[in-house]
């Protein structure tokens, strides 16, 4: 299941007008004059621990007035390179509010993408991991004075490209003449969360392979063998040889008890490793992922200490059992299919691929936006990600019938 968000503690800002929780907008106006070498740094470190949030801000306007025409020096990336440049203390500071801002409500998207795949960095378009297949001559003894035989070994090549996306937002002058702080905090917060959204959609959609293992597949697959698309869930071996003969889907498997899970279990039993010989997947680390609607079974299934109508007889899947493996679920997955779900080690199996992490640009009144519309500031936050499959013998899915999701 998806692990409940904790709140967080609030803290105070050290900047303050006595008792109240306004921002002192005079006294960062003096350390911007006064000490504009370390403003940057200073009013960061505020906004990096929580002392310091859009939520204090009482008087935008205010803000604005006494830190509009100030010059401080900051540091910028441009073109991979770190550049000293000279900027108004009002957008850097904003700027700085902003970014934490989309931070925190990405953060906040309850997900759980990130434990069914392994993170990886990359700035190529499109990376390819190669796994060995080892050729063996299979002799089991090598008598003495003759030469130990030596293995040859081939190579699966898989693919996992890029996916460009991205948001900005603009502030108009009057949001912040109105000082409405309440909507440019709503729209700082769209964005974090659309971004959150997109990511945790696109990696149940890619390891579930909605689109490459549908009826009729099509783009994008989250498997590329050796540069070409190929269905990952199969009912057979062709051409994912090191499947069982049944492949790695198995139908009219409904989750309806422990019976459906030692079918999935079969099935991953049956894979085959880069020689041609059977893997031993324990079930430690493997993950049951269900639908929502699939939740209470899978809960009654992992909970029950004993198997059903067996007297005595502890469940291997239970509390007590051997096999029993993580569960994961999501409202998401509904989307996907209700009745369709998946055993395996996924980690194993899925890379999630960054060509671009989180990339966040703010921009102030000094640019011909302000100019032609009055847009007193503007945010943008770019990604590029994709997953995946960089093997096919590690998850199965499991399908209610035989029609694919």
């Amino acid at each position: 299941m998806a692990n409940e968000l904790k709140s967080k503690p609030r803290m105070t800002s050290e900047v303050r007008f006595g008792n109240s929780r306004q921002i002192d907008a005079e006294a960062l106006r003096e350390l911007a004059k006064n000490d504009p070498g370390d403003f940057a740094g200073k009013v960061q470190g505020l906004i990096d621990t929580g002392k310091f949030t859009w939520r204090d801000v009482r008087s935008l306007p205010g803000l604005l007035n006494r830190l509009m025409d100030i010059q401080v020096p900051a540091r910028v990336m441009i073109a991979g390179e770190e550049r000293a440049i000279q900027a108004s203390a009002f957008p850097l500071l904003v700027g700085g509010l902003t970014i934490a801002g989309i931070n925190e409500a990405y953060q906040n998207v309850p997900t759980i993408g990130q434990e069914l795949v392994t993170e990886m960095e990359s700035n190529k378009k499109i990376v390819e991991v190669a796994g060995i297949l080892t050729e063996d001559t299979q002799i089991d003894r090598v008598d003495e004075g003759k030469d130990f035989p030596e293995i040859g070994a081939g190579e699966e090549k898989y693919e996992i490209r890029s996916k460009r996306n991205g948001r900005r937002l603009s502030i108009t002058a009057e949001l912040i003449e109105e000082n409405d702080i309440s909507g440019i905090v709503d729209r700082i917060n769209a964005l974090g969360e659309i971004a959150g959204e997109f990511v945790e959609e696109q990696t149940l959609r890619r390891v579930c392979d909605i689109d490459g293992s549908a009826t009729s597949p099509t783009e994008p697959y989250v498997l590329r063998l050796n540069g070409t698309g190929t269905a990952l869930y199969q009912t057979d071996a062709d051409p994912l040889t090191r499947l069982p003969s049944t492949g790695n889907r198995v139908t009219t498997n409904v989750l309806a008890d422990e019976t459906d899970l030692e079918n999935a279990r079969g099935r991953l039993a049956a894979m085959k490793n880069s020689m041609g010989k059977r893997i031993n997947i324990p079930m430690s680390r493997c993950t049951l992922l269900v639908p929502d609607a699939l939740a209470p079974t899978a809960l009654k299934i992992l909970n029950s200490e004993l198997t059903p109508g067996v007297e005595n007889e502890y469940s291997p899947w239970g509390v007590r059992g051997v096999y029993r493996p993580r569960l994961l679920s999501s409202p998401k997955m509904d989307d996907l299919s209700t009745t369709a779900w998946y055993l395996g080690d996924f980690q194993k199996q899925f890379r999630r691929k960054w060509k671009l992490r989180f990339e966040y640009v703010t921009l102030g009144m000094d640019t011909e936006s302000y100019l032609r519309s009055r847009l007193a500031f503007q945010a943008r936050i770019a990604w590029d990600c994709e997953i995946g499959a960089v093997d096919y013998v590690y998850v199965v899915q499991n399908l209610a019938a035989t029609t694919a999701p």
